[in-house]
């Protein structure tokens, strides 16, 4: 409908802007006002639907996607001249790249040496902070327990026999092959520590029994460069889906049934939903048939991708789980060559309705894995924001110069108030591996915590002026504060609607005493910057809701809340 129909719309029917009927002069319209009249309404009683308002839980929002963002307008203004208005102009969306802690762990141990070693789990009980890791030369699991969060030292447990020795932190009951490992809070205490993984082996299809690594090789070898002029025995990779369970996450016990008949890869990300009574788990998809959330069409991407990606799989039953749904998979704006490794999921912090997703990126022309953050609002659409890393490899003779493998549970919120993500930093690229020559600066594999002050994995940055605003919240205190970081020179300040304006009410102006011009400039860097006009914080007499203009000058703005 154009504008000059809307206006002749209101003027024929009396109506103006709100929806607020005017009565006509007598003997103006009275045709149309009779017949408006006497047609019936097609509702029995008021028709009710949201508001489109957003919800606020009371705790910090920050701005990682585009609900964040008002798209803005250009329309007519009350004095009939068209004009631009609360458009996003000078901003973007850009990743907070993590700093790198110093190693928790160097694989220098005897049974740790030249192999690989990968956070697993990280706890915290009776007063220190435990640790699970793979430790691939063992062919186990280790353990490892600190004080802070960042200095961790190898129990001798006595447990385990390596190379003569039972002096080691390994594991006797561990979890080979386990990635996805969560506490389930609401399960008895025996199985109160729950790990997820696989395991994939060679086989021979004729006669189902498995094959040594050598023979595996050889008849795979002659299959692909010989084809069809290669006669002899198979070999295939078949794989099952393995659970664990455990009372204090050391003494593991696996279940004798496995989750699936099917190959895992890449690792699994799990944990149990307690708002929906049920488990959930990100994996890397491996051609079986999704067994929830059918597509439209006969399309089975599932079966047919030939790119890591990422499925999500739910279930009430965690002994039982249907076949991932791909979701989340590379996409024309990404480089042409990379994969998705797997998936590292959480919750965001504080927050029930907001999540996070690690993704460890394979470039498989460099031959390198780094790590790309996304965002969701219900866990199954997923945005990413940017298309470069968060957290990159290192510098040449770092030790995690080729490789940077995120682990695949969660985040770990330190004593200090960082926001921790376990790594595995490597020297050897992906596929070349013990290639020793190719890495004289190589040093051993490490576990190390990719950082972040509280939230800022992302903001909402201007290199120079740039301006945008936050649609209609709730409001849910009486003081906006600013989570922010402005250069030297660098400000923000910030203006309050009562909602966000519409095409039709563009030019709406800001609550009277909460405009620019009575904001007082924000500067530096604050977590938790109380906003002031005037002097004035109290937000008690705006409303219920608002919306928030924003302008700043070389600043970087990540949450607020309001």
């Amino acid at each position: 409908m154009t504008k000059l129909m809307i206006g002749t719309l209101f003027l024929s029917t009396g109506l103006l802007a709100g929806g607020v009927r005017q009565p006509l002069p007598p003997g103006e319209g009275s045709q149309e006002q009779e017949a408006l009249e006497e047609k019936k309404s097609p509702f029995i009683e008021p028709q009710e639907r949201s508001k489109r308002i957003r919800r606020n839980p009371g705790s910090w929002n920050p701005i990682v996607d585009l609900t964040d963002i008002f798209p803005g307008n250009r329309a007519m203004n009350r004095h009939g001249v068209f004009e631009l208005y609360d458009a996003a102009i000078g901003v973007k969306l850009r990743v907070e790249q993590a700093r790198r802690s110093k190693p928790l762990l160097d694989a220098v141990a005897e049974w740790e040496k030249g192999q690989f070693i990968g956070p697993l789990f990280i706890w915290e009980a009776e007063g220190h902070f435990h640790m699970i890791y793979e430790c691939s030369r063992a062919s186990s699991t280790c353990y490892a327990r600190s004080s802070d969060g960042y200095h961790w030292e190898r129990p001798n447990l006595g447990e385990v026999e390596f190379e003569g020795s039972a002096k080691n932190n390994i594991l006797r009951n561990g979890i080979k092959g386990a990635t996805g490992v969560f506490i389930d809070p609401h399960a008895p205490q025996a199985e109160r520590f729950k790990a997820m993984g696989g395991d994939m082996a060679w086989y021979d299809p004729a006669t189902l029994q498995p094959l040594d690594g050598e023979e595996a090789m050889r008849r795979w070898n002659a299959q692909v460069y010989d084809e069809d002029a290669y006669k002899g025995p198979r070999a295939e990779i078949w794989g099952r889906t393995l659970a664990w369970i455990s009372a204090d996450g050391r003494k593991w016990k696996e279940l004798e049934e496995p989750l699936g008949n099917r190959p895992v890869n890449g690792g699994i990300s799990a944990r149990y939903d307690s708002h929906n009574d049920e488990y959930i788990a990100y994996q890397q998809i491996m051609g079986n048939t999704a067994e929830l959330m059918p597509g439209i069409g006969t399309a089975r991407v599932e079966e047919e991708t030939q790119r890591r990606t990422i499925g999500f799989s739910r279930t009430k039953d965690f002994r039982r789980w249907p076949a991932p749904k791909l979701i989340l998979a590379p996409d024309a704006q990404d480089d042409l060559d990379i994969s998705f490794y797997g998936a590292n999921y959480f919750p965001y912090p504080g927050r029930t309705d907001l999540h996070v997703m690690m993704i460890p990126v394979y470039h498989q022309l460099i031959d390198h894995v780094d790590t790309q953050i996304a965002f969701s609002r219900d866990g199954l659409f997923w945005s990413r924001p940017e298309r470069r890393p968060i957290h990159t490899v290192g510098t040449p003779g770092s030790g995690e110069d080729s490789q940077v493998h995120t682990w695949r549970n969660g985040l770990v919120e330190l004593p200090d108030g960082q926001w921790a993500m376990p790594y595995t930093g490597m020297s050897s690229l992906h596929n070349a591996y013990g290639e020793k020559q190719l890495f004289p600066r190589g040093r051993p594999i490490q576990i190390r915590y990719a950082l972040w002050d509280p939230h800022r994995f992302i903001g909402m940055e201007a290199d120079n002026e740039g301006r945008f605003t936050i649609p209609t919240i709730y409001r849910h205190g009486n003081q906006l504060r600013l989570n922010y970081r402005c250069a030297v020179g660098g400000w923000i300040q910030v203006e309050l609607l009562r909602k966000s304006p519409s095409m039709n009410h563009a030019d709406l102006g800001p609550v009277k005493g909460f405009s620019f011009a009575d904001c007082e400039r924000l500067t530096g860097d604050e977590s938790a910057r109380v906003v002031t006009w005037k002097g004035k914080s109290d937000l008690s007499g705006i409303g219920d809701t608002g919306a928030i203009r924003i302008k700043m000058f070389q600043a970087k703005l990540f949450a607020y809340k309001f």
